[in-house]
Protein backbone atom coordinates (compact mmCIF):
# COMPACT_ATOMS: atom_id res chain seq x y z
CA UNK A 1 0.00 0.00 0.00
CA UNK A 2 1.25 3.27 -1.10
CA UNK A 3 1.90 6.44 0.99
CA UNK A 4 -1.64 8.78 1.52
CA UNK A 5 0.20 11.59 0.87
CA UNK A 6 3.03 13.14 -2.33
CA UNK A 7 4.69 15.81 -0.88
CA UNK A 8 6.03 17.38 -4.92
CA UNK A 9 8.67 19.74 -4.16
CA UNK A 10 9.91 21.84 -7.26
CA UNK A 11 13.31 22.70 -7.27
CA UNK A 12 15.58 25.08 -9.01
CA UNK A 13 18.45 26.67 -7.83
CA UNK A 14 17.11 26.14 -4.33
CA UNK A 15 20.66 24.71 -2.58
CA UNK A 16 19.50 27.01 0.49
CA UNK A 17 16.01 26.24 0.94
CA UNK A 18 15.91 22.45 -0.21
CA UNK A 19 16.90 20.58 2.61
CA UNK A 20 15.35 22.91 5.80
CA UNK A 21 11.76 22.49 3.68
CA UNK A 22 11.93 18.74 3.38
CA UNK A 23 12.77 18.34 6.84
CA UNK A 24 9.99 20.72 7.87
CA UNK A 25 7.58 19.10 5.47
CA UNK A 26 8.09 15.86 6.87
CA UNK A 27 8.13 16.62 10.79
CA UNK A 28 5.09 18.06 10.21
CA UNK A 29 3.16 15.40 8.45
CA UNK A 30 4.77 13.16 10.91
CA UNK A 31 2.96 14.73 13.90
CA UNK A 32 -0.09 14.76 11.77
CA UNK A 33 0.12 10.92 11.62
CA UNK A 34 0.17 11.24 7.49
CA UNK A 35 2.11 8.90 5.68
CA UNK A 36 4.32 10.68 2.57
CA UNK A 37 6.67 10.30 0.05
CA UNK A 38 8.61 13.18 -0.55
CA UNK A 39 9.31 13.80 -4.35
CA UNK A 40 11.72 16.39 -5.52
CA UNK A 41 12.12 17.06 -9.12
CA UNK A 42 15.39 18.89 -9.79
CA UNK A 43 14.99 21.33 -12.98
CA UNK A 44 18.03 21.15 -14.17
CA UNK A 45 19.25 23.67 -11.79
CA UNK A 46 22.68 25.28 -12.27
CA UNK A 47 23.67 25.44 -8.51
CA UNK A 48 24.01 22.77 -6.20
CA UNK A 49 20.57 21.60 -5.78
CA UNK A 50 20.66 18.53 -7.79
CA UNK A 51 23.48 17.29 -5.26
CA UNK A 52 21.86 18.54 -1.95
CA UNK A 53 18.40 16.65 -3.16
CA UNK A 54 20.67 13.13 -3.70
CA UNK A 55 22.27 13.68 -0.19
CA UNK A 56 18.73 14.20 1.75
CA UNK A 57 17.86 11.33 -0.44
CA UNK A 58 20.33 9.00 1.24
CA UNK A 59 19.56 10.46 4.22
CA UNK A 60 15.52 10.49 4.66
CA UNK A 61 14.22 6.85 2.87
CA UNK A 62 10.84 8.61 2.21
CA UNK A 63 12.49 10.98 -0.04
CA UNK A 64 13.18 10.37 -3.97
CA UNK A 65 14.67 12.70 -6.58
CA UNK A 66 14.24 12.97 -10.04
CA UNK A 67 16.67 15.30 -12.15
CA UNK A 68 15.36 17.02 -15.43
CA UNK A 69 18.39 17.02 -17.96
CA UNK A 70 16.68 20.28 -19.30
CA UNK A 71 14.65 23.22 -17.20
CA UNK A 72 11.78 23.28 -18.10
CA UNK A 73 10.10 24.66 -14.97
CA UNK A 74 7.36 24.30 -13.25
CA UNK A 75 4.67 22.80 -15.11
CA UNK A 76 7.09 20.42 -17.07
CA UNK A 77 7.90 19.37 -13.31
CA UNK A 78 4.20 18.92 -12.11
CA UNK A 79 4.08 16.90 -14.93
CA UNK A 80 6.80 14.49 -14.03
CA UNK A 81 5.50 14.63 -10.45
CA UNK A 82 1.99 13.27 -11.28
CA UNK A 83 4.08 10.43 -13.83
CA UNK A 84 6.02 9.16 -10.31
CA UNK A 85 3.55 9.57 -7.70
CA UNK A 86 2.72 6.91 -5.56
CA UNK A 87 0.17 8.74 -3.04
CA UNK A 88 -3.65 8.61 -2.97
CA UNK A 89 -3.09 12.53 -2.89
CA UNK A 90 -0.75 15.08 -4.42
CA UNK A 91 0.68 18.42 -3.36
CA UNK A 92 2.92 20.70 -4.28
CA UNK A 93 4.99 22.69 -1.96
CA UNK A 94 7.35 25.02 -3.13
CA UNK A 95 11.45 24.13 -2.00
CA UNK A 96 11.05 27.87 0.02
CA UNK A 97 7.94 26.52 1.77
CA UNK A 98 5.46 29.73 0.80
CA UNK A 99 3.43 28.85 3.85
CA UNK A 100 3.22 28.36 7.44
CA UNK A 101 3.64 25.02 7.68
CA UNK A 102 1.29 24.60 11.11
CA UNK A 103 -1.27 25.51 8.52
CA UNK A 104 -0.61 21.92 6.55
CA UNK A 105 -3.04 20.70 8.81
CA UNK A 106 -5.97 22.27 7.20
CA UNK A 107 -5.30 20.56 4.03
CA UNK A 108 -5.76 17.01 5.86
CA UNK A 109 -8.72 17.88 7.89
CA UNK A 110 -10.33 19.54 4.64
CA UNK A 111 -9.63 16.06 2.72
CA UNK A 112 -12.56 13.84 4.10
CA UNK A 113 -14.79 16.33 2.04
CA UNK A 114 -13.03 17.01 -0.86
CA UNK A 115 -11.41 15.74 -4.44
CA UNK A 116 -8.93 19.31 -4.56
CA UNK A 117 -8.20 21.20 -1.06
CA UNK A 118 -7.95 25.00 -2.84
CA UNK A 119 -5.18 26.71 -0.52
CA UNK A 120 -6.12 30.84 -0.15
CA UNK A 121 -3.18 33.27 0.57
CA UNK A 122 -3.46 35.13 3.11
CA UNK A 123 -1.88 38.04 1.72
CA UNK A 124 0.13 39.40 -0.95
CA UNK A 125 2.94 41.62 1.25
CA UNK A 126 5.73 40.86 -1.26
CA UNK A 127 4.06 41.63 -4.27
CA UNK A 128 4.50 44.48 -6.17
CA UNK A 129 1.96 47.07 -7.80
CA UNK A 130 2.76 45.02 -11.11
CA UNK A 131 2.56 41.69 -10.07
CA UNK A 132 -0.31 42.25 -7.67
CA UNK A 133 -2.19 43.84 -10.92
CA UNK A 134 -1.02 40.36 -12.85
CA UNK A 135 -2.74 38.54 -9.71
CA UNK A 136 -5.67 40.40 -9.55
CA UNK A 137 -6.54 40.26 -13.53
CA UNK A 138 -5.45 36.74 -13.63
CA UNK A 139 -8.72 36.24 -10.96
CA UNK A 140 -11.12 38.25 -12.55
CA UNK A 141 -10.51 36.55 -15.98
CA UNK A 142 -10.53 32.98 -14.98
CA UNK A 143 -14.05 34.27 -12.78
CA UNK A 144 -15.60 36.36 -15.48
CA UNK A 145 -14.33 33.57 -18.66
CA UNK A 146 -15.05 30.23 -16.74
CA UNK A 147 -17.63 31.17 -13.80
CA UNK A 148 -15.77 29.32 -11.08
CA UNK A 149 -16.92 30.92 -7.67
CA UNK A 150 -13.18 29.81 -6.60
CA UNK A 151 -11.08 32.57 -4.70
CA UNK A 152 -7.71 32.18 -5.69
CA UNK A 153 -5.57 30.05 -8.58
CA UNK A 154 -2.19 30.00 -7.91
CA UNK A 155 -1.19 28.98 -4.91
CA UNK A 156 -0.68 25.47 -2.85
CA UNK A 157 -3.28 23.07 -3.68
CA UNK A 158 -3.83 19.38 -2.62
CA UNK A 159 -5.33 16.82 -5.32
CA UNK A 160 -6.35 13.29 -5.44
CA UNK A 161 -4.56 11.62 -7.50
CA UNK A 162 -7.73 10.57 -9.24
CA UNK A 163 -8.20 13.95 -10.71
CA UNK A 164 -5.15 14.65 -11.95
CA UNK A 165 -5.70 11.40 -13.54
CA UNK A 166 -9.04 12.46 -14.77
CA UNK A 167 -7.93 15.68 -16.80
CA UNK A 168 -5.21 16.23 -19.29
CA UNK A 169 -2.70 18.99 -18.01
CA UNK A 170 -2.50 20.81 -21.59
CA UNK A 171 -1.15 24.20 -20.65
CA UNK A 172 1.91 23.20 -18.23
CA UNK A 173 4.25 25.30 -20.01
CA UNK A 174 2.73 28.85 -18.33
CA UNK A 175 1.85 29.08 -15.22
CA UNK A 176 -2.04 28.82 -16.34
CA UNK A 177 -2.17 25.11 -15.87
CA UNK A 178 -2.67 26.09 -11.95
CA UNK A 179 -5.72 27.48 -12.83
CA UNK A 180 -6.72 24.90 -15.52
CA UNK A 181 -6.66 21.82 -12.97
CA UNK A 182 -9.13 24.09 -10.73
CA UNK A 183 -11.28 24.70 -13.65
CA UNK A 184 -11.29 21.37 -15.52
CA UNK A 185 -11.92 19.68 -11.79
CA UNK A 186 -14.79 21.63 -11.52
CA UNK A 187 -16.59 20.91 -14.79
CA UNK A 188 -16.09 17.70 -14.21
CA UNK A 189 -17.68 17.40 -10.83
CA UNK A 190 -14.83 16.93 -8.48
CA UNK A 191 -15.40 18.63 -4.95
CA UNK A 192 -12.85 21.96 -4.27
CA UNK A 193 -12.82 23.04 -0.84
CA UNK A 194 -11.25 26.47 -0.22
CA UNK A 195 -9.02 26.63 3.06
CA UNK A 196 -7.36 29.82 4.28
CA UNK A 197 -3.70 29.26 4.53
CA UNK A 198 -1.47 32.05 6.11
CA UNK A 199 1.47 32.87 3.77
CA UNK A 200 5.15 32.83 4.45
CA UNK A 201 7.54 35.05 2.04
CA UNK A 202 10.79 33.21 1.17
CA UNK A 203 13.72 33.70 2.89
CA UNK A 204 16.70 32.70 0.89
CA UNK A 205 16.95 32.75 -3.27
CA UNK A 206 14.99 34.56 -5.87
CA UNK A 207 11.32 33.36 -7.30
CA UNK A 208 11.39 32.55 -10.61
CA UNK A 209 7.58 33.09 -11.86
CA UNK A 210 7.31 36.26 -12.67
CA UNK A 211 8.99 36.79 -16.11
CA UNK A 212 7.32 39.15 -18.26
CA UNK A 213 7.45 36.71 -20.91
CA UNK A 214 5.40 33.89 -18.90
CA UNK A 215 2.87 36.01 -17.84
CA UNK A 216 1.85 36.74 -21.57
CA UNK A 217 1.99 33.02 -22.26
CA UNK A 218 -0.48 32.41 -19.61
CA UNK A 219 -3.02 35.12 -20.91
CA UNK A 220 -2.04 33.44 -23.83
CA UNK A 221 -2.61 29.94 -22.80
CA UNK A 222 -5.92 31.35 -20.58
CA UNK A 223 -7.52 32.64 -23.71
CA UNK A 224 -7.00 29.55 -25.91
CA UNK A 225 -8.36 26.81 -23.52
CA UNK A 226 -11.68 29.53 -23.11
CA UNK A 227 -11.89 29.71 -27.14
CA UNK A 228 -12.27 25.68 -26.44
CA UNK A 229 -14.43 25.80 -23.50
CA UNK A 230 -17.16 28.29 -25.97
CA UNK A 231 -16.38 26.02 -28.63
CA UNK A 232 -16.94 22.19 -27.00
CA UNK A 233 -18.52 23.08 -23.76
CA UNK A 234 -17.34 23.04 -20.46
CA UNK A 235 -17.42 19.06 -19.92
CA UNK A 236 -15.85 17.94 -23.20
CA UNK A 237 -13.15 20.85 -23.05
CA UNK A 238 -12.41 19.32 -19.61
CA UNK A 239 -11.87 15.38 -20.08
CA UNK A 240 -9.20 13.55 -20.75
CA UNK A 241 -7.61 14.35 -24.39
CA UNK A 242 -7.55 10.98 -26.20
CA UNK A 243 -5.92 11.04 -29.80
Amino acid sequence: MGPFLTVFVPAYNEQHNLAHCVEVVIAKFGALHVSVEVLIVDDHSSDDTGAVADQIAVEREQVRVIHHEQNGGIGAAFHTAIQHATGEWLILIPADLALEPSDLRRYIEAAPQADVVVGLRSDLSDYNLARKLVHETNIFLVRRLFGTPLRQFQYISMYRMQVLRSLEVEYWRSAFFLAEILIKARALDFRLVEVEVLYAPRLAGRATGAKLRLVFLTLWDLFRFWLRWVRLGPEKASKRFRP
